[in-house]
């Protein structure tokens, strides 16, 4: 075939009609196909350097990558990455749980150090008739608010209910009455100590820690609650006289300022 830019002369002599090259080259040369095609006797090129003469082979080479695309959003970001294989898949899905479980971890233990907890003072009051949360088997409370110490004023109230003797009996109404203020949102029991019959005394919500008994001013305040009604009951000695060991106690630990007031 000449070369549409070499303008040479091109002969082409055969026994037969003229060659028809689609039907004589065909993808696959099968013996019965070449056998059908004319036979070229003479072939003359004058003055054409690109001319082939036979069949001429091209070999393609094709790379197919498969890349499949996965799309999706996450804490509200468009993403879009490669699909791995499945196994790959579950592995990275292990590792980002993982990691978003250690994350969560760190993150709690880290508010928890940051955090400043609030400590229940203890105020060192060693003797039999002072009880603590724990000898009264008092509940946990939902949440407690620290009192700025130390304060001015002590408020005297009572129970309102039927006084209270021996150690047994004051711990039942004591539980008794969390248990009321846990009905009423209290978060914990109310008053900051308690006073029973004998003299007994049990630690409320605290000596640092801001009561429930009194609306106005709780947060300034240390509430002491009188078991029994004492619009039909009075006080005996023993009561008297713990109470006042515990206001000494407490003016001695810095909770009550020295010229404290009394009310009730």
């Amino acid at each position: 075939m000449p070369d549409s830019e070499n303008k040479g002369d091109f002969n082409l002599v055969q026994s037969n009609n003229a060659v028809d090259r689609a039907g004589c080259a065909p993808a696959v040369f099968p013996a019965e196909v070449f056998s059908q095609c004319p036979r070229v006797e003479q072939l003359t090129v004058t003055k054409s350097s690109r001319v082939q003469v036979g069949p001429k082979f091209i070999s393609v080479t094709q790379h197919i990558t498969n890349n499949e695309v996965v799309k999706g959003r996450i804490l509200g970001l468009d993403l879009e990455s490669s699909r791995a294989p499945r196994r790959c898949r579950a592995s990275v899905a292990v590792f980002t749980c993982w990691t978003l479980l250690v994350a969560c971890c760190l993150s709690g233990l880290l508010m928890y150090f940051i955090t400043p907890s609030i400590k229940r003072l203890d105020i060192g009051l060693n003797v039999f008739w002072y009880l603590r949360r724990g000898d009264w088997q008092a509940m946990q409370p939902y949440t407690m608010t620290h009192l700025n110490i130390p304060v001015r004023l002590v408020v005297f109230g009572h129970s309102a209910e039927t006084k209270c003797t021996y150690k047994r009996q004051c711990i039942e109404h004591v539980l008794n009455i969390q248990q009321q203020h846990l009905r009423r949102d209290f978060l914990d029991i109310g008053p900051n100590f308690l006073v029973g019959g004998s003299g007994l005394v049990f630690e409320g919500r605290g000596a640092n820690i801001v009561g429930a008994m009194v609306g106005c001013c709780n947060s300034r305040i240390i509430s002491i609650m009188f078991i029994g009604d004492y619009n039909i009951d009075e006080l005996d000695e023993q009561q008297i006289e713990n109470v006042k060991t515990l206001l000494d106690t407490l003016t001695k630990v810095g909770v009550l300022v020295e010229d404290y007031e009394i009310m009730g």
